[in-house]
C-alpha cells in the first residue's frame, strides 16, 4: 500500500551543448516536485523543466504519455513521498518512539514539506481532479492521525475532533512567517502531544 516505485528505465538524452544526461522516471517527478514548489503549478511543462534540465523534451515523453500522465503520477509521487511513506515509517518504526508524537513532530517541522503541500493547495483551487486528490491525501493523514489517538485510548469521536485540530494546527502553523512566529521545538510539540493524548 506504502510507497512509490517508479519505473527504473534510464536512457540517455542529448544535452543542449554537449555532454550525455541520464534521467529517469524518478528524476523528472523530483524535479517536478521542485518545480511546483518554487513556481507552482504553471511550471508543469515538459519544455520549461527540460529546459531547466538541460536536456531534451524527447526524454520527458520517453517515460511520460503526455503532460497530463506526468501530472498524475507527479501527484502519486507526491502522495506517496508525504504521506504513505511517513506512515510506512512510523509503523515499521521498532523502537520505542512515541508514534504520534514521532508523527506531530515531523508534520510541524517539515519545512519543505510544507511548501509543497502548499503549492498543491493552490493548484488544486484551478483543477478538479487535484483537487480531489488533495482531499483523498488529506482524508488518509487525518484517518492515520485518528487511529493513533484511539490507539492511545480516546474515544472514537474524540480520536477524529482532535486529529482534525491538530492537522488543521499544523497547517495553519505553515502559514506564519517564522519571524514573526518561532516554529515548535520537537520537545514542546512532544508535550502537546501527550496533552491531546490524554
Amino acid at each position: 500500500m506504502y510507497g512509490y516505485t517508479a519505473s527504473s528505465t534510464i536512457i540517455n538524452t542529448a544535452v543542449y551543448g554537449s555532454a550525455m544526461e541520464r534521467l529517469s522516471e524518478e528524476d523528472w517527478l523530483k524535479h517536478g516536485l521542485k518545480t511546483l514548489r518554487t513556481t507552482g503549478y504553471v511550471g508543469l511543462k515538459a519544455d520549461l523543466m527540460a529546459k531547466s534540465l538541460g536536456v531534451s523534451r524527447g526524454s520527458f515523453y520517453w517515460h511520460f504519455k503526455d503532460l497530463g500522465d506526468f501530472r498524475a503520477r507527479l501527484l502519486d509521487y507526491w502522495r506517496a513521498i508525504t504521506t504513505e511513506r511517513v506512515i510506512e515509517e512510523i509503523e515499521q518504526n521498532n523502537s520505542s518512539a512515541e508514534p504520534l508524537s514521532t508523527l506531530m513532530v515531523r508534520a510541524f517541522r517539515a519545512q519543505s514539506q510544507a511548501g509543497l503541500d502548499q503549492a498543491v493547495r493552490v493548484w488544486a483551487q484551478f483543477d478538479k481532479t487535484v483537487a480531489r486528490r488533495l482531499i483523498a491525501v488529506d482524508k488518509m493523514r487525518l484517518d492515520y492521525l485518528a487511529k493513533l489517538l484511539r490507539n492511545r485510548g480516546l474515544k472514537p469521536e474524540d480520536a477524529t475532533a482532535t486529529a482534525r485540530f491538530i492537522y488543521a494546527a499544523s497547517l495553519g502553523d505553515r502559514q506564519i512567517p517564522t519571524k514573526s512566529w518561532p516554529k515548535f521545538t520537537a520537545s514542546q510539540i512532544k508535550k502537546i502531544a501527550e496533552t491531546l493524548a490524554k
